[in-house]
């Protein structure tokens, strides 16, 4: 399904190299690994916008554990409503999934009219972009978060690192003992939750070592 007319092109999560490994020598052995690192920073909408950082988690243990987790920020970094819930155990692209629909959903409760859904699942972002059409959910998932996208005069879809997205991580984790919604300042987040958006908030730099074949 072509989506590339619905969601407007716009700059990628931050991350900017800060190092590449120096090229291989004639003697070096071919296809050795070489990595560079990469600063990742998790960036507040315009103002005027949200956004919502999702997140899904899948354990494939025997437990038959999953969770989905998100929460919806303006553009002062501030968190306006968190979620953290158990759900069915399924795919990881699945429960991803779900995690973007309960976030859009919740942002359309709230009366949010310009949103940035970004996540780590860079297939799925990637799908909604137009950019790719490999999927990993079925198509009546992808339609209905097309449909939610759409109830949105504006809307974007990006993908981030995992270091970026780290409250949604943190909220499902903490679906499986504390499982809730906050929002409204009328519930404390849950500590761990907190101090993740508050780095989030003054903009604290993590760095990711991405590998790559050298050939």
């Amino acid at each position: 399904m072509a989506t590339s007319s619905l969601l407007p092109l716009a700059p990628p999560f931050f991350a900017s190299p800060c190092h590449r490994a120096p090229s291989l020598s004639p003697s070096a052995r071919p296809f050795q690994p070489s990595s560079h690192v990469v600063l990742v920073q998790w960036a507040p909408p315009p103002p005027g916008w949200f956004k919502i950082n999702f997140d899904g988690s899948v354990y494939n243990d025997g437990s038959r554990r999953a969770s989905i987790g998100g929460a919806i920020r303006d553009s002062a970094g501030r968190v306006v409503l968190a979620f953290a819930e158990t759900t069915e155990h399924s795919t990881v692209g699945i429960v991803e999934a779900r995690a973007m629909i309960r976030g859009l959903r919740l942002a359309l409760e709230l009366g949010v009219e310009r949103v940035i859904a970004e996540g780590d699942d860079l297939v799925l972002a990637q799908l909604l972009r137009g950019e790719e059409t490999q999927t990993r959910i079925p198509v009546a998932l992808q339609e209905e978060i097309i449909g939610l996208l759409r109830r949105f005069p504006g809307r974007d879809v990006r993908h981030v690192y995992r270091e970026g997205n780290q409250v949604a991580h943190t909220l499902c984790r903490q679906a499986y003992h504390r499982p809730g919604v906050w929002g409204g300042g009328r519930v404390p987040l849950p500590p761990a939750v907190w101090e993740k958006a508050e780095d989030d908030r003054i903009g604290v730099v993590h760095e990711r070592k991405v590998i790559r074949a050298a050939g």
